[in-house]
């Protein structure tokens, strides 16, 4: 490795010295002032990338959940005018989304059961036998543990078949209280990257003492230093030009109301030796703690404080009444087991579409699932969207952030592992989709299309979901990260 000059190193600390003397007259504290020397000749640093997993049980129906694409444009599609419209809450937003279809889960295993392979890509049926889901994949590639939350994830005696969504080696028990969690890593002051902090200090100062700061930049590089671009977003957010709106740091505790419902709700819990009375798996519990759930997730998320979150909302054949959701019955056995009928017109050679299908049936079914997609923009896209990411200046979180939306089967009454065309040629694919644009590596606002077929000839026309992982494990940076059954790349989806 090169020694640095003498040269350069003196007149390196000579900048350090008289930005710091700057800050200092600008009222910035020793500290700070000091942070800000040290970061006025650093080069600019990437932003953090955040992968949230979020778990949909029980799968759509087509004809209120496919999104209508105008022609055979694949980037001009909307999400609000499938009859109720599942993904319709992604609207707003729809510029960060993929939505993925004629993909599959390989493998064996055959309905709700499927859900111990299908983040993992391994094609045996059994729960037992080791496997590691994609989310833990990455994160072993980037030396991240990944949070692993759940409401009602399990039954309350304990974790079984239909509830081993998550795996890193064993299947992963979520943790069901988001009070405790956030306990964990916020405390009651969470320690702040010199980033953030300085961000924060910054944006006490008036105009003119930012522009006295930014003329001691005059003799470095062209190039913008770490600091050029503090000074960027500070005067962007001054000006009015930036948004000003959303939280810039976790300087101190984030706000976490309804967990903190949860935790007056839960507190004194004694649960009997059969858990019939545990708090956090009671069915009238169950919103709430998502919601909770959720608020934590965002908040993880903005203060960098979890990169790589997994939640499971209900476990796979629950029976939660969704009445609250305005669909009362019950979720799996009532609402997703109602079969679809075909409009009167439709017949085996009508054209694809999903309008072959007649919407009233599973109107009901299809409100129990939007209610999740509501909950998600709600509760996560929609203050992810419009918050400055503490760790990139000038960018939002759900810039440099992926979700990834998924259920366990696709079509909910068919149970349907492969996306293929129903009878009367309706098409069916798996609910997959993302959200965000990973640091910009992703390319977003568009249906990525592989084949949908018969029933016969899905398997063979698909691709695998693991594609879909290892994709987003290269977006994330993870790229020694490796999945069972690859066909390659999504090359549509990187920039």
């Amino acid at each position: 490795m090169p020694k640095e000059s003498p040269q350069m190193l003196r007149a390196t600390r000579g900048v350090e010295r008289r930005m710091f003397l700057k800050a200092l007259g600008a009222g910035l504290t020793i500290a700070a002032a000091s942070r800000l020397a040290r970061i006025s000749v650093a080069a600019p640093t990437a932003a953090s990338k955040r992968l949230f997993v979020f778990f949909m049980p029980h799968g759509i129906a087509p004809e209120h959940y496919n999104p209508k694409v105008v022609g055979s444009d694949l980037t001009n599609f909307d999400l609000d005018k499938s009859n109720v419209s599942i993904l319709g809450p992604l609207q707003k937003y729809k510029s960060y989304v993929n939505v993925y279809e004629g993909f599959q889960y390989r493998g064996s295993a055959a309905s709700h059961s499927g859900i111990v392979n299908c983040l993992s890509g391994l094609q045996l049926a059994d729960d037992t036998t080791q496997r590691t889901t994609f989310e833990h994949a990455i994160g072993k590639a980037l030396k991240i543990n990944p949070l692993i939350l759940g409401a009602c994830s399990h039954q309350p005696y304990g974790i079984d078949t239909n509830g081993k969504l998550f795996w890193n080696g064993s299947a992963v028990d979520p943790q069901k209280n988001p009070a405790k969690v956030a306990d964990t890593l916020f405390g009651s002051a969470p320690v702040v990257s010199a980033d953030v902090q300085l961000r924060q200090d910054l944006l006490k100062l008036t105009a003119s003492e930012i522009q006295t700061l930014q003329s001691s930049l005059g003799d470095l590089t062209a190039e913008k230093t770490k600091l050029q671009v503090h000074l960027d977003a500070v005067q962007g957010v001054i000006s009015g030009s930036g948004n000003g709106s959303g939280q810039l740091s976790c300087a101190s505790r984030p706000s976490l109301p309804n967990v903190e419902k949860v935790r007056t709700a839960s507190a004194g819990l004694v649960v009997d030796s059969s858990g019939s009375n545990d708090y956090f798996y009671q069915e009238k519990n169950f919103a709430l703690i998502l919601q909770a759930q959720l608020e934590l997730v965002t908040q993880a998320l903005i203060c960098n404080a979890a990169q790589i979150i997994g939640l499971m909302p209900m476990y796979a054949t629950c029976d939660f009444d969704f009445g609250f959701a305005g669909a009362a019955g019950s979720h799996h056995s009532g609402l997703s087991h109602t079969s679809p009928q075909a409009v009167s017109s439709a017949q085996y050679n009508s054209p694809v579409s999903a309008d072959n299908y007649d919407p009233a049936p599973r109107k009901a079914f299809a409100t129990a699932q939007r209610w999740f997609a509501q909950q998600l923009v709600d509760n996560v896209v929609s203050v992810l969207a419009t918050t400055d990411d503490p760790t990139a200046p000038g960018s939002k979180v759900l810039d440099n952030t992926v979700i990834y939306w998924m259920s366990e089967i696709g079509d909910g009454q068919n149970h349907t592992r492969v996306s293929e065309l129903e009878y009367p040629q309706v098409p069916a694919s798996l609910p997959l989709v993302t959200i965000g644009k990973c640091g910009g590596a992703l390319k977003t606002g568009q249906v990525v299309r592989s084949k949908i077929t018969s029933p016969e000839t899905a398997a063979a026309n698909n691709r695998p979901a693991t594609d879909i992982y290892l994709t987003l494990a290269k977006a994330m940076g993870a790229g020694t990260a490796s999945f069972p059954d690859t066909t390659g790349l999504i090359t549509e989806v990187l920039s």
